[in-house]
């Protein structure tokens, strides 16, 4: 939050265009943070404009922005998910994630109620804490909790990339 204050200081230093999307963009996080939070479930468009959010805000100090390829296709926007399930993955893109010339990969989709939600990084060069932290532990205790037996989680780490694969069956769970 602070470093997104910082780069949001820096554009309306420089009466940079882009300072009011980016005020929008952080409007938008704080308000689900504070507000969304509260609650058990939240609509799927909620949680991934937050990711939307995100990911533009973290645009603001990435070189080559366009490396970023988000890709959506959404049919049940308004299926409910527990909020802050995939906000861990694209955290982690950003903090361990090598954007000097490479980007990431990011696909959702929710055909036949399943969420799909696949996230592919390059890994920065000698990286001194495991990518798979707390927030990624959390999120599979909070997956076998809240959908057991409706979900499937794969990981695939190597040298020089970290793939998210998550399927979660959202079925019955329409507002």
């Amino acid at each position: 939050m602070f470093n997104t204050l910082n780069n949001i200081y820096s554009l309306v230093y420089q009466n940079s265009e882009k300072a009011l999307p980016a005020i929008e963009e952080l409007g938008q996080l704080l308000r689900y943070s504070t507000k969304d939070l509260e609650k058990d479930f939240i609509t799927l468009d909620k949680e991934i404009g937050y990711l939307n959010s995100l990911i533009e805000l973290e645009k603001l100090r990435i070189k080559n922005p366009e490396l970023l390829n988000v890709e959506k296709k959404l049919s049940h926007p308004k299926l409910n998910i527990s909020p802050m399930l995939l906000v861990p993955f694209v955290e982690n893109v950003f903090k361990h994630g090598d954007f000097r010339n490479k980007g990431f990969e990011m696909k959702i989709s929710d055909e036949n109620k399943i969420l799909h939600f696949y996230l592919l990084n390059y890994k920065k060069e000698k990286m001194k804490d495991s990518v798979s932290g707390i927030g990624i532990e959390n999120v599979r205790k909070r997956l076998e909790i809240l959908y057991p037996k409706k979900y499937k989680l794969n990981m695939i780490e190597t040298e020089t990339n970290f793939t998210v694969d998550l399927k979660i069956d959202l079925n019955n769970e329409e507002n």
